[in-house]
């Protein structure tokens, strides 16, 4: 999972689905490797106008019909991917998308500004979270489903697996400790991206454009996205980017609400 959230743009000799099979599907020439994730999905750009393919197994057709309903209702609010119907193709599932203006977060142009690319990340939840009505969204988080799904994998040895050592120094214990203790806190409710990772936010000149991979969009503590794409600020950028962050979305950090989401986060997907 966690890879998802991390730069991805080479394309490999074992994946699953190429960008020849993309351009067939689609019918044109050519199309050009765009991201690859953990769950075996990919996405390619296609066309002069720079139309998306996603392509996912088969056993996850239901990701791409939670992002179409999610995003028919969202883009009322906030700029998210257009998804076509979903169709069979390649032992699998695909549906395209138009563009949306500008580029990831951590595109090229994205890792060479990561101030400008901070700001527009925390511009976008902003708006998500102020702009988008919580009470009128069909679409919730579960969170005592995460977190059961999270003691479940505390269970295991993979429940610290992460781009960093943010967990590492918690033993299972902790955990438990931290997820008794979340669960009791007070929900500042919003519409939340639920992924709010850096390579989720779309830059165009500087500024946030968009939103995309929003299967997991739903009502939750407007913590669940903070704690999630600050963390992965020093994945994508480097150190020491956390306080722009919360200066552009005016907040200051909760480090309570901090560990319990980052924990359900890794612990409970």
């Amino acid at each position: 999972m966690l890879s998802d959230h991390l730069q991805q743009k080479s394309p490999l000799p074992t994946d699953a689905v190429s960008a020849v099979d993309a351009a067939a599907l689609v019918g044109c020439d050519e199309a050009q490797f765009v991201w690859r994730n953990d769950d075996g999905g990919f996405t390619f750009r296609y066309g002069d106008d720079g139309r998306y393919l996603t392509w996912v197994p088969h056993d996850q057709c239901s990701r791409l019909d939670d992002a179409s309903r999610r995003s028919a209702w969202a883009s009322a609010y906030i700029r998210v991917p257009q998804f076509t119907p979903v169709h069979p193709g390649l032992g699998g599932w695909w549906t395209t998308s138009a563009a949306i203006p500008g580029d990831s977060a951590v595109s090229d142009w994205g890792l060479a500004h990561p101030e400008q690319s901070v700001i527009a990340m925390a511009t976008g939840l902003r708006r998500l979270h102020d702009g988008t009505p919580v009470h009128d969204c069909p679409f919730t988080r579960d969170m005592a489903d995460q977190v059961r799904r999270a003691h479940r994998r505390i269970e295991t040895d993979d429940w610290q697996d992460a781009p960093d050592d943010y967990l590492a120094s918690w033993s299972a214990d902790d955990a438990r400790a931290i997820l008794a203790e979340g669960v009791n806190l007070a929900q500042d409710l919003v519409v939340c991206h639920g992924d709010s990772c850096a390579p989720n936010t779309i830059v165009e000149h500087g500024e946030f454009s968009g939103l995309v991979d929003i299967a997991d969009l739903g009502v939750a503590d407007r913590w669940a996205d903070l704690a999630v794409a600050t963390w992965s600020l020093g994945w994508n950028f480097g150190p020491g980017w956390d306080d722009i962050f919360y200066a552009a979305y005016e907040t200051t950090p909760d480090e309570t609400k901090i560990r319990f989401y980052r924990l359900l986060w890794n612990a409970g997907w």
